[in-house]
Formats: structure tokens, sequence, C-alpha cells
């Protein structure tokens, strides 16, 4: 028999709730399968069979679990069945109420909101989110608890790091134009920030350092691969998902990654592995009215770079003509005690450099 035990998720919540067994009880399952889902208050986070086997359930489902419990154990075929010692109660259920999760329940006491108030969902379980949605339906002083997590690592940043500032211009006409010729080829959204995404990606191997991790004054681990952090705000909080790997993806691939995450932005359901992990963030401004956007150094990284809205412009060849060209402005944030205005400028000339070559980006490495 081999126990079915919670990790520890995360360093904010020392306690989870069971959401779902995604395997039956008594059923067959395989090492590495995917077998229930637990939420943390932030977060869904899939746990995986440890062994092939028999599985049996330990915990109910919308019961709550702690790190190290045992909801579960997995036994050979045949095997006899040995209960775990679990059984927690998931919370109040009654004929007249929905059944509420803890992380739920924890959301209701900080801001107030009361079981009347959530008849009004319909629902039969209540999970964080919905709480948050049907906060968020309301004018309150209070911000939703994305916004106020954001908060803090701003805090912190401004805290912490002490940040410096560089931008580039950079044409993309060539840029767009391929874009476009690749959304009608591959069918995906693929547009100005896929392609400064990759590369800023493919800059790692030539500029390490901007990628590194701090550990004190004078000392950085070096990183192995380029993840990197992009800002997702579809109105719903600022979320910071990270493509693993980035260095080693084409545009497409880079496409598929960040149309994945716009898609989770809107219910805001990112698991702790999607959120955790980067190593140098790419701020996506979209809106074409912005011109420069500053912004901070997430902690425990030492760059932030900042896209801004493409722009018109007029300039003149080399023979005198004036000509209509799109520009962008291309913005690093850095922590000054590691990184120079000389290492990020040539960050950033790189990175213009690529861009001016979208075909050859556009390959896999």
């Amino acid at each position: 028999m081999t126990e079915l035990r919670v990790p520890k998720l995360n360093n904010n919540d020392d306690e989870y709730t069971l959401v779902e067994w995604v395997v039956g009880d008594g059923k067959p399952v395989t090492a590495d399968e995917v077998v229930a889902t637990v939420e943390t208050s932030k977060a869904a986070e899939d746990l995986l069979a440890p062994v092939d086997g028999v599985l049996w359930h330990g915990l109910a489902p919308m019961g709550v679990c702690h790190p190290g419990d045992v909801i579960g154990e997995v036994v050979a075929p045949g095997a006899a069945r040995v209960s775990p010692n679990v059984g927690r109660s998931s919370g109040p259920e009654t004929a007249d109420g929905p059944v509420i999760t803890a992380p739920a329940r924890e959301l209701m006491a900080e801001l107030g909101v009361d079981v009347e108030r959530l008849r009004q969902l319909d629902l039969k379980i209540v999970r964080r989110e919905d709480v948050r949605r049907l906060v968020e339906a309301r004018t309150l002083h209070r911000l939703p608890p994305v916004q106020q997590a954001v908060a803090r690592a701003v805090t912190e940043s401004h805290r912490t790091v002490p940040a410096a500032y560089t931008v580039v211009q950079v044409p993309v006409g060539a840029v767009l134009s391929r874009a476009a010729v690749l959304r009608r080829e591959l069918r995906k959204l693929i547009g100005l920030p896929e392609f400064v995404i990759t590369a800023v990606a493919r800059s790692f191997a030539t500029f390490p350092l901007p990628f590194a991790t701090p550990v004190r004054d004078g000392e950085v681990h070096q990183a192995t691969a380029a993840h990197i952090g992009v800002t997702m705000d579809v109105g719903r909080g600022l979320y910071v998902p990270v493509i693993a790997n980035a260095s080693r993806l084409d545009v497409a691939g880079v496409a598929e990654a960040v149309g994945r995450f716009r898609r989770t932005a809107v219910s805001g359901a990112f698991r702790e592995s999607e959120l955790t992990g980067g190593n140098l963030t790419v701020a996506l401004h979209n809106d074409s009215d912005v011109v420069l956007a500053v912004p901070f150094v997430f902690p425990g990284t030492l760059c932030t770079l900042a896209v801004a809205g493409p722009r018109e412009e007029l300039v003149r060849d080399a023979a005198g003509e004036v000509l209509p060209r799109t520009i962008v402005n291309l913005g690093l944030a850095y922590d000054h005690r590691f990184v120079n205005g000389r290492d990020a400028a040539m960050l950033l000339q790189h990175v213009k450099g690529l861009l001016g070559d979208p075909v050859v980006l556009e390959r896999g490495v």
C-alpha cells in the first residue's frame, strides 16, 4: 500500500480543500496519473498517483486537508484496503445552504460576506472564486485579493529593489506584417507581444545576467534557462503566468502559451505552478496610446521589460524621402545593484536586432 499525501503547495496556506476526485473510489490508476484536485487560496492543483494500483479514497470531496495529510491510498490489485487516518469535515453543509470551501470561508470573513448573500449565486458548492465574483459585482472600497497581492509585490519591490530604467525605440513594421501572415496561416492570435517575448527569451544565451536570481548584495544564482513571466490583465486582476523554457519555443509555441494564459485569465483559475518560476518578466501594454510605461521589478528577479503600444511616425530615408514607419518603445526596468545601464542597453539592442528579422526569429532554435 502506498499513501496518497497532500504536498506543500505554497508558502501562504496551511489548509486546502479537496475539490474533487478525478478517479473513482476503487478504480485502477497508473503512476503520475491525475487522481484528485485540491484548491489553495489562489489556485487549483492536481494530485498524482504515486504508483500503479487501485485507488481508495480517504477524504470526501470538499473536505479540508493540510500539507502532509493522507487523503487516500493506492494498493496492488486484489490487495486489502487500509483506511487512512483522515476524515476532516469540509465545513457547514445544510439542507438549505451551500457547501462552502475553506478558502471561500476565509475570503468571506476577510470581506464581510455572509451566507445569505451567497444564496443569490444558486450554487451547491461555493469556492473562493465565486465569492470574489460576487463581491466584485458590487461597489466596494476594499480591493479584490488579486489586486491586494499586486499591491504587496509593488510595495516590496519599491522597498527593496533600487531600480533604473532604459528605453529604446524599435521599428516593428516588418514584425507586424509577418505576424499578420502567421495569423492567417496558423489560425493563432499572433502579434507583436509574441515576437517580443520570443526575442527576449532568445537573448538568454547571449545575456544570461538579466535572467539571474539575486541572492544577496554581490551574489546571484545563474539561470539555466529563460522562464518568461507575462503580465495578463483582462479586467479580473493582474496575473503573471510563466512560459517555462521559453527560449526553446518558436513564435507559434509562444503564441500557444500566451493564448492559453489569456483564456485562463478570464476565470482567474491559474495553477500555482503556472505563476511561479519566472526569472524575467515581459509587461505588455497593448493600448496604442501608451508610449511609455515604467514597470516594477518583481522581487526575486532582476529585470522587467515593458512593451508600449505601437505608433506611427514619419522619417527620412537615405535619399531624403519622407516615409511612414511603425515603432514601439521597449523599456527595461532593472535592479541597478546587479545590472548596469550598459548591460540594459545591450540587451535591448539585442532584442531590437532579433525583431529586425522576424522570419528568422519565428523559427525554433
